[in-house]
């Protein structure tokens, strides 16, 4: 049996067609090259070179046993050239999914950030409802989600990276539009766009006036966020939204006033534990840990 080092340099030697060329290719001594070209030939029973007024003149046994050892370094340039690719994410399809307030507003540039890292990646992206977002993963319809919720499910990893707050949304010339800062009491009386309390946005708004001692009254129930910032533009009252859905440009009808305090929406990146997770998955949590530290927080009181 031949050793690698062995192959390289009878490689060199057939590449050069020269023991001095061999050796100047490999940083070795002629010599110390010379005594291996014997010790091979000892080991393999035939003859690699006739030796004829001091060149070396491949064997017949040498020409084949060099065919073979060309298809062995040709497939180790195929596999650095898959390793090289897989580190570039060419040829791969990266699916992600996420929550239509987070989807519309700090996704975008988490993603644009992954495809600068990984040129060649091709994104599939989807917004999923509460609904959705079980199936989406645990079916591996995508590769991750982020949710403003944890998925509960024995085979997915719901992992909390940041929190948004909720916020609210008023016409521009409402009373309150100048204001920096509210309180759920100076909202109290008004007409509220609101969700249904059994969702994460429903159960952070309940939470809020629950600790403020008030009423929570609903005028109009909605499902997204996106929905009651439409209805408020067009003077249906107010409405308690995320602070991912006011990063998203709206009309000048619209301002987003901050709460003095504020409920808490955590935010979460999922995966399905049972997936292989790629470099390029680890590379897009990274970044989604990132964005999250990095967003304003709320106004301290």
């Amino acid at each position: 049996m031949l050793t690698v080092r062995q192959i390289e340099m009878f490689r060199a030697v057939m590449i050069t067609k020269t023991v001095s060329g061999a050796a100047r290719m490999l940083g070795t001594s002629q010599p110390g090259l010379s005594r291996m070209l014997a010790h091979m030939e000892d080991r393999l029973h035939f003859r690699l070179f006739d030796r004829t007024r001091g060149r070396l003149v491949p064997t017949q046994e040498a020409r084949i046993l060099f065919d073979e050892i060309e298809h062995i370094y040709k497939g180790f340039d195929d596999l650095s050239h898959v390793i090289r690719r897989l580190a570039k994410g060419e040829d791969r399809l990266f699916r992600v999914g996420a929550s239509p307030s987070l989807g519309h507003s700090i996704v975008p540039p988490m993603l644009a950030r992954l495809t600068a890292n990984y040129p060649g990646l091709t994104i599939q992206f989807d917004i999923l409802s509460v609904e959705q977002a079980t199936d989406y993963l645990a079916l591996q319809r995508g590769d991750y989600a982020l949710s403003v919720f944890p998925i509960d499910h024995p085979n997915i990893l719901s992992s909390r990276i940041g929190t948004g707050r909720m916020v609210c949304a008023v016409p521009s010339g409402h009373p309150l539009a100048a204001s920096e800062r509210i309180s759920v009491a100076d909202i109290a009386d008004e007409q509220l766009q609101s969700f249904r309390p059994d969702t994460p946005h429903g159960r952070a708004i309940a939470d809020m006036f629950a600790r403020a001692g008030r009423t929570l009254e609903i005028a109009t129930y909605i499902r997204f966020a996106e929905t009651a910032v439409a209805f408020v533009a067009n003077g249906m009252g107010i409405a308690l939204v995320d602070s991912f859905t006011a990063m998203q440009p709206h009309a000048d009808t619209v301002r987003f006033l901050e709460f003095e305090d504020p409920g808490v929406l955590p935010v979460y990146i999922n995966r399905n534990l049972e997936s292989p997770r790629a470099i390029i998955g680890e590379t897009f949590e990274e970044i989604a840990r990132t964005a999250l530290i990095g967003l304003p927080r709320a106004p301290k009181t």
